[in-house]
């Protein structure tokens, strides 16, 4: 799976410059009195312009390690995904010009992917405060739940679930899918509180809709019906206005339409 960093992880001490330009040009008739504090001032904005470029190195650096990994996996699926829909299809009468089929993925993970595996796993302990590291968990964590490691997967994305608190798109995908992994461990509490952190930024609102659903679901667990429905109302709600930056995607309101009908069948029932 292959994906860019947002302009918010990229910092720059322009600003600083310019504070200290600013702090310059007002001295000049206060010379004397400043020198010592625009000396502190200047070793501040070099401390940080250092700072910066250090960790867009670092990140570079992780980057370049990790995205080797990334081509060969998604090369391989790839190439295990073709298999699959050529083994469906009727044989060819003359195979004789047709390049050599596709070998599938043998069903043992250390088999398909067992360099990717620990590519990856080498990228997170490597790099564990990079975008980089959050990238090859959530490759490594697909991996593993294709595999049926569900609790090699929730470790996987726990670790790197601390650091996702960002306004960035990878880490809005590591807390979903965070979530994810703990609903298929039956850990809705755990799930809807990892969603419910994407929820809160304003800046994911084009996830949010579909969270509101797996949350739904979840409460639904939790025989918490009055918050469930709250969400399936939300959702509803929300696609009566294709223009809202919430609404999810086609057909989502009417899904959590039919849930809520579903729902309140449940209810009567009880």
């Amino acid at each position: 799976m292959s994906t860019k960093l947002s302009k918010e992880d990229v910092k720059s001490p322009d600003q600083v410059l310019k504070t200290l330009n600013q702090g310059f040009q007002w001295s000049q008739s206060h010379s004397k009195a400043l020198i010592a504090g625009l000396i502190a001032f200047a070793v501040i904005g070099i401390g940080y312009s250092i700072f910066s470029n250090m960790a867009e190195r670092k990140e570079t650096q992780a980057q370049e390690a990790y995205f080797k990994f990334e081509k060969s996996y998604l090369d391989k699926k790839r190439d295990f995904e073709e298999a699959e829909r050529n083994a469906t299809r009727p044989p060819v009468k003359d195979a004789k010009d047709q390049p050599a089929p596709k070998a599938k993925a043998s069903g043992d993970m250390d088999k398909d992917y067992g360099s990717e595996v620990a590519g990856f796993k080498q990228v997170m302990d490597s790099h564990p405060t990079s975008k980089a590291a959050q990238m090859a968990a959530l490759n490594l964590s697909e991996i593993y739940m294709n595999y049926k490691k569900t609790d090699d997967a929730s470790a996987t994305l726990q670790k790197v679930a601390g650091q996702s608190g960002g306004k960035d798109l990878i880490s809005f995908i590591v807390l979903s899918q965070y979530g994810n992994v703990l609903s298929e461990k039956d850990d809705c509490k755990g799930a809807v509180d990892q969603w419910s952190k994407v929820l809160s930024r304003s800046e994911a609102g084009f996830l949010h809709d579909t969270l509101r659903i797996k949350s739904a679901f979840c409460y639904e667990k939790l025989n918490d019906f009055a918050k469930a429905e709250e969400l399936y109302k939300k959702v509803s709600q929300n696609s009566q206005d294709p223009k809202n930056p919430q609404a999810g995607e086609v057909g989502l309101g009417k899904d959590a339409e039919k849930y809520l009908r579903l729902l309140k069948l449940k209810q009567n029932a009880g």
